[in-house]
């Protein structure tokens, strides 16, 4: 009996380790039942959010940053915003056929993530209604599946894209805002994008689009769109080619040539901010420019304008609400405009590097030194024609650091350099009389 009672005793260790293991193994696989089963969130977002993760250089993904806080040993959406899954992503109950939470948001920190983006990331989450990746160094192609039909807005500005516009951005009739600037898309612009019927917002600048601008009139309700420092080619869109309801239009250093047809002006009544600068448009400014209702900054500087049509209607100026404008470095010619003097709420004229003569208007030098009942010039840049004569009088009022003002670079008779506005000098006699022999300085 002893014999027997101390071979027990001996086996004792190893058969207390193996019950021990398998006990830990039973725990261990109690913990994932009750996880499984008491989990908030479901599970196929679940997924969706590790796939994200995944597809993220783990190197780039630092301490403090949101998806370092994403530890999936825990329920995402029932431990959210505590010491795991701190950021990054909402959850809400909309599922009307499950009682668990689903992802409705995602809105990663701009961190410097790299990587990729998961090819159904957005189609694994059906319920996402908005998607916020911007300010990161995410590379690859945007995922090609269907967007979620709730989705409103999709931000993927700021990173490293490449590729075309894929087809699948069109899928959803729901989203209001497309994102998707300072990346490196290429391709056309596609013609697609007009059956977005909710879209309020386009931003595709600075990338490198090609090809003409679509006809985009079927998107009544879009408000500002920006397609600057691409390198768009063609015309200004025609007349009706555009929403009616745009409030701001960026077509800024692109390749567009041709003229700027009044009919595209006047057929957007709710246009505040208009930036063609840095193109080819040549011909003449039309006056819808100066008259339109609600028009207050325009840029058109950096083209081959040639000439300004002068809107007769302007009367005393009362029409126009225009409050900058810089049509500087252009081939504008003739006597500088009258009718800008007199238009009532214009603080920033920029008319340098163009080739304007004769005096300049009286109504210019009241505006600059602010005697006049009319809003006064914070900044008029003159410097860069062919302006002759005196400067008038009322100039002499206008003191350094109370506006930006210059007239350099120009021929006019009597500019001394003790005034600010005049600092630099003027073109040499020849120079002047080589562009028109009645100059004389």
């Amino acid at each position: 009996m002893k014999r027997k009672v101390s071979e027990v005793t001996s086996q004792s260790p190893l058969s207390s380790l193996s019950m021990a293991s398998s006990l830990l193994s039973v725990l261990l696989l109690q913990t994932l039942v009750v996880f499984q089963v008491t989990s908030k969130t479901f599970p196929g977002d679940i997924e969706a959010l590790k796939s994200l993760k995944n597809s993220i250089n783990p190197n780039s993904i630092l301490p403090g940053s949101c998806l370092s806080t994403w530890d999936f040993a825990y329920d995402p959406c029932d431990s959210a915003f505590t010491s795991t899954f701190t950021c990054g992503f909402r959850c809400d109950y909309l599922d009307p056929a499950s009682s668990l939470l689903r992802v409705t948001a995602l809105s990663l920190d701009s961190a410097a993530y790299s990587g990729s983006l998961p090819s159904s990331l957005f189609s694994s989450l059906p319920f996402l209604s908005s998607a916020d990746l911007a300010g990161n160094l995410i590379a690859g192609s945007i995922p090609s599946c269907p967007l979620p039909p709730l989705l409103r807005r999709l931000v993927l500005s700021r990173n490293s894209l490449s590729g075309s516009i894929p087809p699948s951005i069109f899928s959803s009739s729901s989203l209001e805002e497309l994102i998707l600037d300072n990346n490196l898309l290429s391709g056309q612009m596609p013609h697609e994008i007009a059956s977005l019927p909710s879209l309020k917002r386009l931003e595709i600048q600075s990338n490198n689009l090609t090809g003409g601008i679509p006809d985009l009139r079927r998107i009544s309700g879009l408000l500002l769109f920006d397609a600057s420092d691409n390198a768009l080619s063609g015309t200004f869109p025609k007349g009706g080619h555009l929403p009616v309801s745009l409030v701001q239009i960026s077509l800024r250093s692109n390749r567009l040539y041709g003229t700027l047809p009044a009919e595209s002006v006047a057929d957007l009544p709710f246009l505040q901010v208009m930036d063609i600068s840095h193109n080819g448009l040549s011909g003449t400014v039309p006056a819808t420019v100066f008259l339109h209702p609600s028009l207050e900054q325009v840029s058109l500087a950096w083209n081959r304008f040639e000439s300004l049509e002068e809107p007769v209607e302007v009367g005393t100026g009362t029409g126009s609400r225009v409050i900058s404008l810089d049509m500087g470095h252009n081939r504008l010619g003739g006597l500088l405009p009258w009718f800008i003097g007199v238009m009532p709420r214009l603080a920033a004229v920029n008319l340098e590097e163009n080739r304007f003569t004769g005096l300049i208007p009286v109504q210019y030098a009241v505006r600059v030194a602010g005697l006049g009942e009319r809003v006064g010039f914070a900044r008029l840049m003159l410097e860069g024609n062919y302006l002759l004569g005196p400067i008038p009088s009322p100039m002499g009022w206008v003191k350094e650091g109370s506006a930006a003002v210059s007239l350099a670079d120009n021929c006019l008779s009597r500019c001394p350099q003790v005034f600010f506005f005049c600092k630099g000098g003027q073109k040499s006699a020849d120079t002047c009389r080589l562009f028109n022999p009645v100059i004389h300085q």
